[in-house]
């Protein structure tokens, strides 16, 4: 994995964001913001290529993590970087997710995370990938899809409760719902990301790839940068009408003329146009979860 950032940090058309390895193994603060036990650790280009971040424990004294210390308890293993097609005028952000497994002699499956996950999404197969799957699907428990559901309530309950993001919420019901036979809600939801205004859920991610993708040293072709920019305001456009459409338009135009500019104003500048736009993304998911009422008393008890 270290290897793998080092040979591809950056170029012409790629960069480098983040990994994640590890977990911090103790509540702390890292560059003055909380980190909690048990989480997965983010490592920038800078931490990965110094090998180690830096966290203060309950009593401020200044801890090193190591990459190797943390790769032998991985976890949650990603790679992210932004890329950029120049023909399609597109910046895209692309992620390794690694789930590292190990056979012991008696044919038991080991995954270096802990957790052998089910695969009860859609699986796209390779034929000859046919016999692996079918040798880790029979180690999978009996009550696996149990705890998946669960899981995915849980989920459902912190985008609607905890940390309000019907966007989020709406995709994880529509699993919930599909799994559960209830197709009639699950169709719903799977139509309300085909109207024109979720286009601001793939707006407001992009701000912040068109942010990652002309920061630091980047080499991304600056014009690629703009031209998606351009594409964001166009469809803000056609989604939008009125005041709304006014202040996000006015948002992207001045993030546009700030592509180049690594102050601190344009960090503020994306920061308010992701939460302008997710606003609008939740009120659009708001209103129409709340007009289904199975979907509402499904989501009302959830908050209670």
């Amino acid at each position: 994995m270290r290897q793998k950032i080092l040979n591809t940090a950056s170029g012409e058309t790629y960069r480098f964001i983040e990994a994640k390895l590890g977990s911090y193994p103790f509540d702390g603060l890292r560059e003055g913001k909380a980190v909690k036990k048990g989480t997965p650790i983010s490592w920038s280009l800078a931490d990965v290529q110094a090998g180690q971040v830096w966290i203060q424990d309950s009593e401020g004294k200044s801890v090193a993590l190591s990459w190797e210390d943390m790769a032998q308890e991985p976890g949650w293993t990603k790679l992210d970087w932004v890329v950029a097609c120049p023909p399609r005028r597109q910046l895209a952000n692309a992620s390794n997710n690694l789930d590292v497994t190990w056979e012991a002699p008696d044919g038991t499956i080991v995954p270096l995370d802990g957790q052998l996950d089910p695969y009860f999404q859609e699986v796209y197969l390779e034929a000859e990938s046919i016999p692996l799957f079918t040798k880790l699907a029979k180690q999978v428990a009996a009550d696996a899809m149990d705890q998946y559901l669960e899981q995915l309530e849980q989920e459902v309950k912190k985008y609607v409760a905890r940390s309000p993001n019907y966007g989020k919420a709406a995709k994880r019901m529509y699993n919930v719902f599909r799994l559960k036979g209830l197709y009639s809600e699950a169709a719903y939801l799977r139509e309300l990301f085909d109207e024109p205004a979720t286009i601001l859920y793939q707006i407001s991610a992009l701000v912040r790839t068109v942010d990652e993708a002309s920061t630091g040293d980047s080499e991304i072709n600056k014009e690629t940068i703009a031209e998606q920019l351009d594409e964001l305001i166009l469809g803000a456009i056609d989604a939008l009408e009125g005041t709304q459409e006014k202040e996000i338009v006015r948002r992207l135009l001045r993030l546009r003329a700030l592509i180049t500019d690594p102050t601190r104003e344009r960090e503020q500048e994306v920061l308010e146009a992701q939460t302008e736009l997710m606003s609008q993304v939740n009120t659009f998911f708001y209103d129409r979860l709340m007009a289904v009422p199975s979907i509402r008393a499904y989501i009302e008890e959830l908050q209670q």
